[in-house]
């Protein structure tokens, strides 16, 4: 079962190429115990190239190529990782493998170097090939499609023809990580936000072409659709790119959706998919002194605390269109409010105070570094780096202190703005009923 990765390299070519062929992992005297067999004192080393006098002198020969054509920058290389199942090869097959797999993606046009490292339970090959060609001067660039058309399946067929095993080409593409964290915390999401309001149509629609009406109705734009159409899908009013129903869940294909509604029409009660698990802070107010909010502060109060009530209604797909993406930002919001709690911050003035202070704090502590290296020396080395590491730590958190005040006055502007379109909102909303309660009397 082999497991292909791929990388750009974009830096230190060099040390990319001494990695790959590096003897303490390619060495198989490293792996097996040699003393068993004192007759066998040759080093066994699973290193090649392809294109190159040897694996000493690939980077000069790939350094060499790119400056004969004048393509010195950008992507240097890019670095292929071809993985194995445990117990399932043999170092030299596995080191077989990755050289064909080397020469027939790469050996007409490229130069590659190949490293076949057996320091870990699966063994696994190390393919750095030169971005550019030693015959046209041609790049090469990876893409989704050279990946899955070209890469993976001439791996997938050498596998095949070796008899070992190969992951089948899923379903469907997973979830990208940073919605299976919000998910998993509980926060709320673009895809989310969609299912529910998803689910919410499904049960006011008696048929499909009503589900699409409602759909429309919402604000949502319906991009791809129809009889020649394999995958359905729309784009919501407060998102930018088209997302695939199927992509949403087993539960929102088309044909899923065909399915609830005609089970609903004919008094099947179905039940939603189960939703990521809400966490709430709990804690006492009782025991914080209240203290009167202004400027910035009382902003961000305000907003969240709207935010807050709309997350404690039933029905949150019934929120504006044009406030469901804020919602999105919930958790940004909070960190901008904590943190102009935390420094007092009031007013625009004293976050530029706050922002100079720390651009003076950060000059000085590069100034202190700058000493810190100067008195480097072989015996003191390791307490240099230690003081260095601090320094480095310091640093960071303070230049992130910077990029907080960036954010807070751009998103200040912008929440006032959304503020005031909410305030409008609810002033209409409470003319309407007005009128309505004036006309019932």
């Amino acid at each position: 079962m082999a497991i292909t990765k791929v990388y750009a390299v974009r830096h230190q070519l060099k040390r990319a190429i001494s990695y790959a062929a590096n003897e303490e992992k390619t060495a198989l005297c490293n792996i097996i115990d040699y003393a068993a067999n004192p007759s066998k004192t040759e080093q066994r080393l699973f290193e090649s190239s392809i294109n190159c006098m040897s694996v000493e002198t690939a980077y000069n020969e790939m350094m060499e190529t790119k400056h004969k054509f004048g393509k010195e920058g950008k992507v240097l290389a890019y670095h292929y990782i071809q993985s194995f199942a445990p117990g399932e090869v043999t170092p030299e097959l596995a080191h077989k493998i990755g050289c064909e797999f080397a020469a027939e993606c790469f050996g007409d046009r490229f130069e590659v170097v190949i490293g076949t490292h057996l320091d870990k339970n699966h063994l696994h090959n190390h393919v750095i090939v030169n971005s550019v060609s030693f015959t046209d001067g041609g790049k090469f660039r990876s893409t989704p499609k050279s990946y899955y058309n070209i890469i993976r399946k001439t791996s997938d067929r050498l596998c095949r023809e070796y008899e070992l095993s190969v992951i089948e080409q899923p379903k469907r593409r997973g979830k990208h990580y940073a919605e299976w964290s919000a998910e998993r915390q509980g926060k709320p999401t673009i895809r989310g936000q969609m299912r529910e309001e998803l689910d919410e149509i499904i049960k006011q629609s008696y048929t499909i072409s009503e589900f699409w009406t409602i759909l429309k109705r919402r604000g949502y734009v319906i991009s791809r659709h129809g009889e020649n159409v394999l995958h359905t899908s729309i784009i919501p009013p407060y998102g930018k790119r088209a997302i695939r129903l199927d992509s949403l869940g087993d539960d929102y294909s088309e044909e899923s959706i065909k399915e609830r509604i005609s089970a609903q029409r004919n008094g099947i009660v179905s039940v939603p998919p189960q939703r990521a698990k809400q966490f709430r802070y709990s804690g006492d107010i009782r025991k914080h002194k209240p203290k009167k909010l202004r400027g910035f502060q009382a902003l961000y109060f305000h907003y969240l605390y709207f935010f807050n009530l709309i997350r404690r209604k039933r029905t949150p797909q019934r929120v504006s269109f044009f406030m469901r993406n804020e919602i999105i930002k919930f958790e940004r919001y909070q960190k901008q409010m904590k943190f102009l709690r935390l420094n007092n911050i009031e007013t625009a003035a004293d976050l530029e105070e706050f922002r100079c202070r720390t651009e003076e704090k950060i000059n000085d502590l590069i100034d202190e570094r700058k000493n810190v290296y100067s008195e480097r020396t072989p015996e003191n080395e390791t307490e240099i780096k230690s003081k260095a590491a601090e320094i480095n730590r310091r640093l960071c958190l303070m230049r992130g202190d910077i990029r907080m005040c960036d954010k807070i006055l751009s998103d200040s502007k912008h929440i006032a703005d959304k503020q005031r379109q909410a305030d409008e909102i609810i002033k209409q909303k409470e003319v309407v009923r007005n009128g309505y309660k004036r006309g019932s009397r």
